[in-house]
Parts: structure tokens; sequence; C-alpha cells
């Protein structure tokens, strides 16, 4: 029998104790499967020139990034285990966890401080405030965040929706629709409904919104959401992708021409200008707030969080009205320091 050498022997020995542990080092990223609200659009390029930058990887997340297709089919997927964290509006998660007592959501990091959710027209129909939809034809995607939110605003504007003809279409006809005038309004994100009426040859002086901010509902909006049982499960992995987010925005609000270009290799039939002036609008309306700008990104007031819950339950007639705590955590984010935008 051939004598071993001993410093093979230790060699071989150390390799079994520790080879093991090199190898989980080597695959401790978490993977996480993230969805985008809607389609490739310009403020999604957070997420993709942060992966371009490698900013997940070194935050030890082996991320997927994937387009959505509304905030009620994210909640659904989340839900089914088919995402681990989407990005959704808040505002639909009493209502959704009222109805889901199993299979809890719960939103982790705040993205945007004010709603981009609008009632979008043209100036000609006639429409000055909320109350005018009254006997108007209004296009609307019910698996779209907009549409049950546009009830609290019926509420606390004394419309009355029944007086609405509501046609419920796909998204890429909401806005089509006002332009050739077969609605008189549609539903969705004033940035995405301006630039869509722009593109197709309308005048800017032409279109007029309301936004949902304007009418009494003080919205927060589109922020990472994931189920509270994952979160438990996966705390490195929500808390990495978080810290991942706040360091990719930083870096997109600091060479947005770069990032917006990152996201048009997603989707090649996007145009760069397009795509900038949307993500510019996004971030003077919805991003980049004076409350914002002073706090920090996701940092969220209790009293105006709990108004608003307490007027989207009222309208949902939800039982309870939620605390903060029920639908939102700042467990998984960084110090308030980190998440300074400017």
């Amino acid at each position: 029998m051939r004598k071993l050498d001993r410093r093979a022997l230790v060699a071989g020995s150390l390799g079994a104790l520790v080879l093991p542990g090199f190898l989980h080092a080597q695959s401790a990223n978490e993977r996480v499967r993230f969805a985008l609200d809607w389609v490739w659009q310009g403020n999604h390029s957070i997420w993709t020139y942060g992966a371009e930058q490698g900013v997940f990887v070194r935050e030890k997340i082996d991320l997927s990034i994937e387009r959505g297709y509304g905030s009620a089919d994210n909640l659904n997927k989340l839900a089914s285990g088919a995402l681990d964290i989407a990005f959704v509006d808040p505002n639909l998660l009493p209502k959704f966890n009222s109805e889901n007592p199993s299979v809890q959501m719960q939103a982790v990091c705040v993205m945007y401080d004010a709603a981009p959710s609008a009632i979008t027209f043209l100036k000609d129909s006639g429409i000055k405030t909320v109350k005018d939809l009254e006997g108007k034809r209004l296009a609307v995607t019910e698996t779209d965040a907009s549409w049950p939110l546009f009830r609290v605003v019926c509420q606390l504007n004394g419309v009355d929706l029944d007086k609405i003809k509501v046609v419920n279409v796909s998204p890429q006809l909401r806005d089509s629709l006002v332009i050739q005038k077969r609605v008189d309004a549609a539903l969705g994100f004033f940035v995405t409904s301006v630039i869509n009426m722009v593109s197709a040859g309308v005048p800017r002086d032409d279109i007029a919104y309301i936004k949902y901010n304007d009418t009494g509902l003080e919205l927060y909006s589109l922020s990472l959401v994931c189920r509270k049982d994952y979160a438990a499960r996966n705390p490195a992995a929500v808390s990495g992708f978080v810290r991942g987010t706040v360091q990719a925005t930083r870096a997109m609000l600091a060479s947005r021409r770069a990032a917006v270009e990152s996201l048009i290799k997603r989707d090649q039939l996007l145009k760069l200008d397009v795509e900038m002036l949307r993500n510019d609008l996004m971030i003077d309306g919805a991003l980049l707030t004076p409350w914002t700008r002073e706090h920090g990104l996701s940092t969220v007031d209790r009293a105006r969080f709990e108004r608003t819950a307490a007027q989207v339950a009222k309208a949902f007639n939800l039982a309870v009205i939620p605390k903060m705590e029920d639908v939102y955590t700042d467990r998984f984010l960084p110090p308030e320091a980190e998440r300074r935008l400017v």
C-alpha cells in the first residue's frame, strides 16, 4: 500500500472540510423573480440599469426581471408562487389581504411617493372635474389598479359611478379610444397616456388630466411587494433586493440617458427620446417629490398612509381599517441616510 504524503493528506482533509462551505459561498446568491407593473417603459430603467451595472450581483441577488400585466395580475402570481417580488400598487393590499387570509401581502419599499394614476382626456371633451365624467364614456382596464382606486375618487368627489358609461378594454386601446373620441376619458398613468397621445400626433396642449392625488386621495403608489411568508423565509433576498433597488435608483438618476438605453435593450421597438421623456415625467411627478427629497426613498408618514388606507377600506367595504404595519414594513430598508436620492 502506497504511503500517502502528509501534505497531500492534510490538503485532502481540508478540502473535505472546506470545499462544501466554499461551494455554498460561491452559490449563495439569492434568486429573486421580479415583475414590473407593465410593459417595458422608461421608468423601469431603475432595474435594467441596476442589473447592467452589477448592483444586484453585489448584493448577492440572482435577479430575473420580466414585464408585468398590471398590479392585480402581479398579486395573483405572487400568491401562486410564480413570482417572488413584484411592482404593485400598495393601495390594493388591504382588500387583497382581507379576501385571501392565507396569502398575506406586504409592501417592503414604496417607490413612488405620489401616484401617477390619473383620468386623461382631451380638453375639448368639456371635462374639468371628476364630476364632469357623469354622462361620459370612460375607458378602463379592470385588472389595472387605476380602476378600483377610481371608485374611491368617485366617493370622495360625490360622483355617481352608475352615471358613467364604463368601457372595459385592453390597456393598449384606452388612449387610442380617447383620440378617436369613441370614449371621453381613460384611466391610467398620466405619464403613459400623455406620451401615447403625443406619439399619435395629438398636440400636447390639447391633452389634460386629473391626478388622483389632486382629488382628495393622497395616495402612495407603486411599491415592491411580496408575500409575508416569503419575506419571513427569505429575509436576505428581500433586504438585498431592496438595497439594490435603492442603489439602482440613485444610479439611474445620475445617468438617465444610459439607464434608458439599458431598458431599450429589452425592447428595441422603444424610442429613446420618448422613454427618456416618460422617465423624466415619472421622476418629477412621482419619485422625487419634496418629501422624498427631504426624507429619502420609502420614508412613509403613518398619518398619511392610514388616512388613505381608511379611504380605500371604506370604498371597498372592508370590515377592518388596516394599520400601516398590516400592509407595509420598513424592516428590510437600509437606514434613511442611505436612502437619500439627491
